[in-house]
């Protein structure tokens, strides 16, 4: 599938049909039987077959009424082209156009701007050629090239352009190193190939450092005592950033900056993806959302938390391929192809495993139990159900214990920076659901992207560590640069080879086919060629990067990265400024070793960094019996020259007995953990609205749904309200947000009980009301709402009005009951708030579909609501749980085990 949307984006990019590229291809194929290389015909035979995939995938587009951002861009200039109209109207409103960093556009765009504003109408393009670093994404330096003809002046003469060489940023000598980098790039790819940055003479001369080392772990504790020096020198955290061709250069350089106590922000999601605090909370994410998600699942059951062994997963495995091969034995040849018996079913029928340990079982059906649990969170917002997930799983608490107060830090502003990450994210259409979310997860993890943008790193004061493409626009005193070595920078990986892979898009298809190499059947030339342009490629990288610095600049690289049994060759990038450097004095040299040697000195390196579970005993209160304490007796007593000094056999005796001490040391420190916090469970920092409406309704059942979660029923009831609020927002869907399965809705208690009632009917109670015909300015508005220290989530189910005038904030209700003020108070609250509405411009209604009934009252006092709202939250803080039996005890899940609600429904039967 990834290599269709491969091809069709690429496609889309040049506005390219699938039938041109199957004529393309076909007209060729005998030509090509010839080739030396079978691979070449093999590539064309594969583009055929995927070109016909696009067709069908474009057809199926068309069929479900969906566009992607290719389609956006494709339709808009079928429009431009067929109504002048339109033409007219643009260019009258906008008598002047500017295209800023036009060289990050692609063909598709170009033709686009072309189509509404060429021929004369004034447009001004500022771009730089050598900062055009996102061809891996389709842009296309030809755009900047054709410009001036292809955007000429109103009598018909070419474009002029205006050189903007003076650079406001960077001292003279970092301007010197960077012109290094970028000058050998080809004169038909510089529209002034004698261009040369001016430095502003306020910014001075600037430092630049070129360094060699041995190894990754050598750079990058080089580089962190560095940034201390310059700490030292009045230097701010955030003056500095380390700017790295790929994210996996970020866990060495966070550790050695942890060493040193140096606060770092990890930017962009990519380099998140990687820390292994990030892939913990993923792996949980998966297992909630895809049963099928074997790899997750082994990762938490193997990990520190559970410690589930090989022998006992492979029983339940067994179990799992036993009823599977049961379910091919029944089938027959009408029956469709059937999916196996997952593993994750497995658990669920832990009874019929047989072999398995006591203490695996147990730890199975704790897993099994908290994987159902959190399946019941994952319907609500995604920033808010991974946050759970943090807090259910205990890192947090696990990075409190922790004595390596650096990497604990570092690990906590990961995790935060991470669900900022997800915050930020929105789809190009719809709501952001988890699955979405994972989606675009494992796209970025399986195609290792880089951040698809720049991305603005916040404002704390940390060392800011990105990858280049992410720095692009951004600006900083100090910058450090590791990673020069060929492989990373440059990285000569070919991305698009035409005559080898049947993903790559015919060059001669492409609108930017004149600056492209040529294939004339010669693979090894054309080749060639591509590793040519893909080195010019990244010059433009290695140029974005250095001229990030302000006041210093340093390069490094090093001949051994990560466990490789073989080492980096140097980089040509590395080489070219040391010789810079060298012949002209500018920068200060650092030769480091001239050999990598036979032997990598990274082996073993990561494993020195893993302690064994639960880690160095923390501190606590010293006896008489224990002078360092019991936790150190228990776990860190032992003398290693002791030990050492057993025979083989009774060596490994005692490690099977130390093994079992520390996980009696884990159980008692959870154990103290859950004694010195009432009810073993904290409350949560994020309430949703139906949870502050549980709360001022009865506390024991809030602290029984949010804090303490039990099963809950879930009844014909709530399949039905959930129904008809889907089956209202669809008929709102020109507002294009439409619910997915797992989105929550803000259903009350009472929806989720009681009488059903009938669809039909709740259908037409909704097309007989004043809202059938109305298209609401908001469907299923989602909003977080801070309110003190805590943040209600919640979803507006429509808001009607217009942007500027009063808003009517509407819910559906399918119940019978009536539904308590609190709900719509916070939502209105949320208006005040979030979208600045006046409070008399805001009108509170509850639509009882089940009544034929409209009940509808003012926002009345922000302030009082927030008061009772705060007050409520505060309340939770405190644990403060007691019950508050009422009527609403008949349809309470959880009566059969309060005694105070029991009590209240016998007094009142």
């Amino acid at each position: 599938m990834s290599k269709i949307l491969e091809l069709d984006e690429q496609a889309q990019n040049h506005r390219v049909r699938p039938v041109q590229i199957q004529a393309h291809v076909a007209a060729r194929l005998e030509l090509l039987k010839n080739a030396r290389s079978n691979r070449v015909y093999e590539a064309a035979e594969e583009r055929l077959e995927l070109a016909e995939a696009c067709a069908r995938y474009r057809e199926l587009k068309r069929e479900l009424g969906v566009i992607d951002f290719g389609d956006q861009i494709d339709r808009a200039i079928e429009i431009a082209e067929r109504y002048p109209q339109i033409v007219a109207d643009h260019r009258a409103r906008f008598r002047a156009v500017l295209l800023d960093e036009y060289q990050d556009t692609n063909v598709a765009q170009a033709d686009l701007m072309h189509a509404l504003f060429g021929d004369g109408h004034p447009v001004t393009a500022v771009g730089d050629p050598d900062q055009n670093i996102y061809a891996w994404r389709g842009a296309s330096l030809y755009n900047l090239l054709e410009f001036p003809e292809r955007f000429p002046r109103s009598e018909g003469s070419p474009a002029a352009r205006l050189p903007l060489y003076t650079n406001f940023r960077s001292g003279a000598r970092i301007l010197a190193a960077a012109d290094t980098i970028i000058g050998p790039i080809p004169d038909a790819q510089r529209p002034d190939p004698d261009k040369e940055l001016r430095p502003d003479p306020a910014n001075g001369e600037g430092e630049v450092a070129v360094a060699r080392h041995m190894d990754e772990w050598t750079e990058a504790r080089s580089i962190a005592e560095r940034v201390v020096a310059l700490r030292a020198t009045g230097a701010a955290w955030s003056d500095v950033a380390v700017l790295c061709r790929t994210s996996r250069l970020f866990g060495l350089l966070q550790r050695a900056f942890d060493e040193h106590d140096v606060p770092v922000e990890i930017v962009g999601l990519a380099g998140l993806l990687k820390q292994p605090e990030v892939v913990e909370v993923l792996a949980y994410a998966r297992a909630v959302h895809d049963p099928k998600a074997s790899v997750a699942l082994a990762r938490i059951l193997l990990g520190p938390r559970y410690r589930v062994g090989f022998k006992d997963l492979a029983l339940v495995a067994r179990l799992a391929t036993h009823e599977s091969k049961l379910m091919l034995e029944y089938m027959t040849e009408d029956d469709v192809e059937a999916e196996p018996f997952l593993f994750a079913e497995a658990l669920e029928r832990l009874d019929e495993v047989e072999g398995l340990s006591d203490q695996a079982r147990t730890r199975l059906t704790a897993f099994r139990d908290e994987l159902r649990a959190l399946r019941q969170e994952a319907r609500k917002p995604v920033g808010e159900f991974l946050g759970e997930v943090i807090r259910r799983i205990g890192i947090l608490d696990e990075l409190d214990a922790d004595l390596d107060r650096p990497r604990a830090l570092g690990a906590r502003r990961n995790l935060a920076a991470f669900l900022d990450e997800v915050h930020a994210f929105e789809p190009v259409e719809g709501e952001l659901t988890l699955r979405a979310f994972l989606d675009y997860v494992d796209a970025v993890e399986e195609l290792d992207k880089q951040d698809w943008a720049p991305v603005q790193p916040s404002d704390e004061d940390s060392v800011k560590v990105m990858t280049i493409h992410v720095a692009k626009g951004l600006e900083f005193d100090h910058v450090f640069v590791p990673g020069v070595a060929h492989g990373y920078l440059p990285n000569p990986t070919i991305p698009q080879n035409p005559a080898e892979r049947g993903k790559s898009l015919d060059f001669e298809l492409r609108g930017d086919a004149k600056v492209l190499p040529s294939f004339d059947g010669n693979v090894s030339r054309f080749k060639t060629a591509l590793a040519a342009q893909e080195i010019v490629e990244e010059r433009r990288t290695a140029y974005v990067a250095l001229t990030r610095a302000r006041r210093t600049l340093s390069v490094s690289g090093a001949f051994w990265y990560g466990d490789n049994n073989m080492p980096k060759k140097p980089s040509l990038f590395l080489d070219e400024l040391m010789a810079w450097g060298a012949s002209t004095g500018s920068a200060t040299i650092q030769h480091g070793p001239e050999e990598p040697g036979h032997e990598n000195p990274m082996l073993g390196l990561r494993q020195g960094f893993v302690r064994p579970w639960p880690g160095p005993a923390r501190p606590d209160d010293a006896d008489a019996l224990f002078p360092g304490g019991w936790r150190a007796a228990a776990i860190d007593g032992i003398q290693p020259s002791l030990v050492e000094a057993l025979p083989v056999a009774d060596r490994a005796a005692f490690e099977a007995l130390a093994a079992e001490r520390r996980a009696l040391a884990a159980h008692l420190r959870e154990r103290e953990a859950l004694d010195a916090r009432p009810g073993g469970e904290r409350p949560p920092t994020t309430v949703s609205v139906g949870g502050v409406v549980d709360y001022t309704t009865c506390p024991k059942r809030f602290y029984w749904t949010s804090v303490r979660p039990l099963p809950r029923f879930s009844g014909p009831a709530a399949r039905i309200g959930t129904e008809i609020h889907r089956w209202i927002e669809r008929r709102a869907s020109g507002q294009g947000q439409l619910l997915e399965t797992d989105d929550a809705i803000d259903l009350t208690h009472e929806e989720l009980a009681g009488d059903p009632g009938r669809v039909e009917r709740l259908r037409r109670s909704f097309l007989a009301s004043r809202f059938a015909g109305v298209v609401p300015l908001f469907a299923e508005r989602a909003f977080l709402l801070r309110v003190g220290a805590f943040t209600v989530s919640g979803r507006i189910d429509a808001i009607y009005g217009e942007p500027a005038g009063p808003w009517e904030v509407v819910d559906w209700k399918t119940g019978a009951g009536i539904a308590a003020p609190m709900q719509l108070e916070l939502y209105g609250l949320a208006c005040v708030e979030i979208w600045g509405k006046a409070p008399e411009d805001v009108t509170l209604s509850y639509c009882y579909l089940a009544k034929d009934e409209v009940v509808s009252q003012p926002m009345g006092d922000p302030a009082e609501v927030r008061a009772r709202v705060e007050a409520s939250l505060e309340a939770i803080g405190a644990g403060v749980f007691d019950p508050i039996p009422g009527a609403w005890c008949t349809h309470c899940d959880f009566k059969g085990f309060c005694d105070v609600g029991r009590a209240w429904l016998a007094a009142n039967a």
